[in-house]
């Protein structure tokens, strides 16, 4: 009976293709498109993969290695713009960029992720890293400043729930202050 129904399949198929399927030129290009598109997206994310194994096996922080996978993670948001893995992969490249000393480029990812990415549960984690690398390392560059007070107030009001909310009050205190002014009010209302 599976002998059967194998050869009926075949020759169903067989009748199909040689009598044509049916379909426009658009909607086969369109099809094709499609499988190609998801051939495409699957090589990414495996060089994504590679690049994270790679990176991984060393037991040291090696900058070659992650520049390496943040570009992989770069190309994919590039080409993918609106897939469900954009955003994480933005954020990961954010990581591996303040990992390099790329501060710029973290906030430029950061920012990626702020402005298109509402959505991605680590919204709010993106919205208060981005302030503390503009606070810690680009306060004194293209108002970076200004940029983490923006982003701590947003912190602290949109998501008052979050941990990050009261730190972003603190830390909005403090921005343009040297760090030893912070530590020494935390000394002293520790001390008492």
């Amino acid at each position: 009976m599976k002998s059967i129904l194998s050869i009926t399949l075949f020759a169903g198929l067989f009748l199909l293709n040689a009598c044509g399927n049916g379909l426009s030129p658009e909607a086969e290009k369109a099809i094709q498109d499609s499988i190609d598109k998801a051939k495409g997206r699957t090589l990414y994310v495996k060089n994504i993969d590679s690049a994270e194994k790679i990176l991984r096996s060393d037991k040291n922080f090696d900058k070659n290695k992650a520049l390496a996978a943040m570009k992989a993670y770069n190309d994919f948001a590039v080409t993918y713009p609106n897939d469900s893995m954009t955003a994480e992969y933005l954020f990961r490249a954010s990581d591996l960029a303040q990992g390099t000393g790329n501060f710029e480029q973290a906030t430029i990812f950061l920012e990626q992720i702020i402005s298109k990415y509402k959505g991605y549960p680590k919204y709010v984690d993106a919205c208060f890293v981005c302030a503390f690398v503009y606070d810690s390392h680009l306060e004194n560059v293209n108002h970076g400043a200004d940029r983490a007070r923006e982003l701590y107030q947003f912190v602290a009001d949109k998501y008052p729930q979050s941990p990050y909310a009261s730190q972003a009050l603190v830390l909005k205190k403090y921005i343009g202050m040297p760090d030893s002014v912070m530590l020494n009010d935390i000394m002293e209302k520790g001390g008492k």
